[in-house]
């Protein structure tokens, strides 16, 4: 019953801020790629990870997670956004006996192709090219303190360029995952993106930190089957309140089906509501009863190879939708 009292406090202390008055500073912090989901299993669970975080995208969802994972694992995401825009991560773990331990590494990259430099007094080109680019270099490492508390952290180099200008920083993650013992629930809580401001030429700006609390539960557990779902919420420093819901249901072990939903505040209102009445807030990202916010995925496991293969759909309103996807592969294998 103590446990049930303290899911009860965790669950209410995080629908709280959605209850009060806030103000959406949208466009305030930059670096957005650091908010881009690595993981197509995550993406078809409405990134509702926080509290599972089991496999090796635990080092950027929640690295206090990392603790799940008993052999090295290894993870590869490739998104190819409109525009031109591509998305790549790679990322690696392994576990420390000595320690009880976990150490990781990753890097993240989204880029452009060449695109043609023009000028005022050259609209059509002048004949040279330039690219833009953001990277993320981290180092992570988690640490058990007892049978079902778990810490962990991430380092991060940052670096922006775009053509000949760049910008340089770090940021840091720390997470925190607990295993309560009781029906089988998780909780995590996670800061991403926590490091001092960045200047880009003469301006500077924030990175996009932001705070998750997460609940994780395996509502069904058969031989043949069985079903998780995930919720979390999140506050970000440069946009309303989100919640993130989702649910993975696992056949045989071998097949997977996933379904999220990102929902940004629980009050919504269309943009002619706003037209009406400029009190209303127009930065209502993603209404319940469109695919805005909306993700469904697969994936197939192959256990005697060690390798996962996952996909996801994830709609993004106005921008249309992406297709992600991300191969996982536990390094055990090779060691054996």
């Amino acid at each position: 019953m103590n446990r049930l009292k303290v899911v009860a406090v965790l669950v209410a202390s995080a629908l709280l801020p959605s209850l009060a008055f806030c103000q959406a500073k949208v466009g305030t912090a930059g670096l957005q790629f650091l908010k881009v989901g690595v993981g197509a299993r995550a993406v078809g669970m409405g990134e509702a990870f926080t509290a599972v975080a089991d496999d090796a995208s635990a080092l950027f969802y929640n690295p206090g997670g990392m603790i799940q994972l008993t052999r090295p694992e290894a993870t590869f995401s490739y998104i190819d956004y409109p525009a031109g825009l591509k998305f790549v991560y790679i990322g690696g773990l392994m576990p420390t006996p000595r320690t009880s331990g976990v150490v990781g590494v990753q890097i993240t990259s989204l880029f452009t192709d060449d695109m043609i430099e023009t000028t005022p007094g050259m609209p059509y080109g002048t004949g040279r090219t330039f690219t833009a680019s953001d990277l993320a270099a981290g180092v992570s490492y988690c640490q058990r303190l007892t049978d079902k508390f778990s810490v962990g952290a991430t380092f991060k180099y940052l670096n922006e360029q775009l053509a000949d200008e760049t910008a340089s920083g770090w940021g840091a993650d720390v997470g925190t995952f607990y295993t309560t013992g009781w029906k089988r629930i998780n909780i995590g809580m996670v800061i991403q993106n926590f490091g001092p401001d960045m200047k880009f030429v003469s301006t500077p700006f924030p990175l996009p930190m932001s705070f998750k609390f997460g609940l994780s539960m395996l509502a069904l557990d058969r031989p043949t089957y069985n079903l998780l779902l995930a919720m979390e919420f999140i506050h970000p420093n440069d946009n309303l309140e989100l919640y993130h819901f989702g649910a993975e249901l696992r056949v045989k072990r071998l097949i997977c089906l996933r379904l999220g939903k990102r929902v940004n505040g629980w009050k919504r209102d269309s943009w002619e509501a706003y037209q009406e009445d400029e009190q209303k807030d127009p930065f209502i990202e993603y209404p319940l009863f469109e695919l805005d916010g909306f993700s469904f995925g697969a994936g197939l496991m192959i256990p005697q190879a060690g390798v996962n293969v996952d996909y996801a759909w994830a709609g993004l309103g106005t921008l249309g939708s992406v297709h992600r996807f991300s191969i996982g592969y536990m390094l055990g294998n090779l060691l054996r």
